[in-house]
Order: C-alpha cells, then structure tokens, then sequence
C-alpha cells in the first residue's frame, strides 16, 4: 500500500483510537428507546494516508476549500433500541419497537481551509446487520445480568433480519472568533449533512459553541449517530492539557429511520415516525497531550407519534493518540 508524502502537511498527526458510550442510565431516562450504544473508532495517522484515499479525496468536488493531507479510519458499533415498558413479552403497538443494528464502517476524512476558515469533510460508509444477528439482545441481557436489573422480555418482537447500508456525508467549519491569548479562547462549529440507505435518509444541520482552554485543534465531541466521526490526533503542536465546555443544536429532516418504520423488506413491527427531530447537547472535555476525556449530555426531541416526552442519554468519549 502507497502513501503520498508530498502533500503532508508540515506538522502530520499520528494516530487516533476513539472509543465512546452512551446510555440512557447516564441521564436518569431509564431502559427506552435509544437506550445504549458502543463504538471503537480507529484513525490511521496522515503519513498512513494511501494513495487510493488521497486521489478519491481529491476527486471529490472541493466546494472552496483548499484541501490538506485527507485520512482514512475504521469504526465498529452496535446500538439497542427498546420500548418503555421492559416486564412484558406482547410487542407494544404504541411504542418503538425492540431493534439492534451491529455494523463496521468505513471512513475518509479531509482537511482544508476556506480562506481563514478551516473545514472538515466527511464521508462514511456503514454496513452492518439489524436484528438477532445485531447480538443486541444478548448485549442487554449479559449487561442486566452484571447489574441485576430486570430482563426485558420482549425481545421475540424485535425487528427481523436484514442487512442494513447507510452513506454519511458532512462538512464542518471551526470558526474562531477570538485570539487566544494565555490559552484561553471560544470557537463556533456550524455542520450541515446527510445520511442516505435502509437505516437511516435524513438530512441535518447545527452547530456547537465551545469554550475553554487550550482547546485542542479538532472539530470537538461527536455523539455515535453524528454524521461526522470524531477527528482529532497528536502532531508537535498539541498542548501538554486544556479544557472546555461545549453547548450545541442539531435538525434534522427525516425520510427513513428503521427503528421506527420498521424493516424495508419484511413485516415488522413499527411507528409513525416523526419527521422534524430535534437535539441539544453540552458536555465537557479534558484533552491531554497522548488522551482525551468526554462526557456529553443529550436531549432528543419526540421521535415518533405518541411518545410522550423527549428523551434523554449521556455519553462518555475516551480518546488515545499515538
């Protein structure tokens, strides 16, 4: 496998393991909905770069950006899905259905600058399989069992399987209205993307504030379902620490969502999905030279006819740089 030096940058960043979960026990929402999910992200380091991913990187429409080093990463996940009510084994017409989807993705992430502006791109794709082969029940059951918390019992209505394909696209720009002086500074981080296949077609928006210091030179904390996969990695100018605070909002405009409209090719249980979802978060970080810690709270609007309150879920970002 070829690299491309040439176009490195000066400063290249190394290598970046990304692992997060998140629970709805985090935030004291009880087992619904989306109730948890797990996902290991590997980022190969710049001088890693093939050639296939710089020309594709580069074949790409660039929109005005002046495009840098692009990377290619590696992500595995599993997310689980549950109604409300745990103790009864009839499927509930009224609520979500029991889902789980296990998948592998594959990602390409480029660089630039717009001007002053710097901007990230992202393009994933994600297969994966949704239903028993997602082993989410067994995942729930193991992780009940641990803490001797009721079993759910209405695992034998989940949704049947089928394999799932879902296409991620996302731009980002870090605006940096301050200049930092002792470190200290604030950033704004407006996105806009998309996400296409049998999971999940919608299209989204937002934007994060954050502030601290020291901020490290990322695009910030990404939930498991973000568009974008967390971008980040050592290079000479990363400090020894820093800190922030962050705030943000994301929309979304909603086509498809297997989780409540059930499976494309079978019958299934499902819900009249709500097409408008709405989400605010805020958490904080504490970034070192070699690690990283998150943590994230998030409030998701109603997701489906007949829910009757928002949900809500926590998430804790552990990342390593080599």
């Amino acid at each position: 496998m070829g690299c491309v030096s040439a176009a490195m940058a000066a400063s290249p960043r190394n290598s970046f393991l990304t692992v997060t979960e998140e629970n709805d026990d985090f935030a004291r929402n009880g087992d619904r909905h989306y109730t948890q999910g797990a996902r290991i992200a590997y980022t190969l380091s710049e001088e890693r770069t093939p050639d296939w991913v710089y020309n594709f990187a580069h074949r790409i429409p660039a929109m005005g950006v002046d495009i840098e080093m692009p990377r290619i990463g590696y992500a595995l996940g599993q997310n689980i899905y549950t109604p409300a009510n745990l103790w009864t084994s009839s499927a509930l017409m009224g609520d979500r259905p029991y889902a789980g989807y296990l998948y592998f993705g594959l990602y390409v992430q480029r660089r630039g600058m717009m001007g002053t502006v710097p901007v990230l791109d992202t393009a994933e794709l994600d297969v994966g399989l949704i239903g028993p082969d997602s082993f989410a029940e067994n995942t729930q059951r193991w992780w009940h069992g641990i803490g001797d918390w009721v079993q759910p019992q209405g695992w034998n209505n989940q949704l049947r399987t089928e394999p799932g394909l879902t296409l991620k696209l996302d731009r980002q720009w870090k605006l940096s209205p301050t200049k930092p002086e002792n470190g200290w500074g604030f950033e704004v981080i407006p996105h806009v993307g998309a996400s296409g296949g049998n999971v999940m077609t919608f299209a989204s928006a937002g934007a994060v504030v954050r502030a601290g210091y020291n901020i490290p030179d990322d695009f910030g904390v990404q939930n498991i379902d973000s568009l974008s996969t967390q971008y980040g990695g050592r290079n000479s100018k990363t400090p020894l620490w820093g800190a922030y605070v962050f705030a943000g909002f994301d929309g979304r405009a909603i086509a498809h969502n297997a989780f409540l409209d059930g499976n494309l090719w079978q019958h299934s249980h499902s819900v009249h999905k709500e097409p408008l979802v709405g989400e605010f978060k805020a958490g904080a970080v504490v970034n070192f030279r070699y690690f990283d810690v998150g943590a994230t709270f998030l409030m998701r609007t109603r997701e489906f006819k007949g829910q009757p309150r928002n949900d809500r879920f926590g998430g804790i970002t552990l990342n390593a740089k080599f």
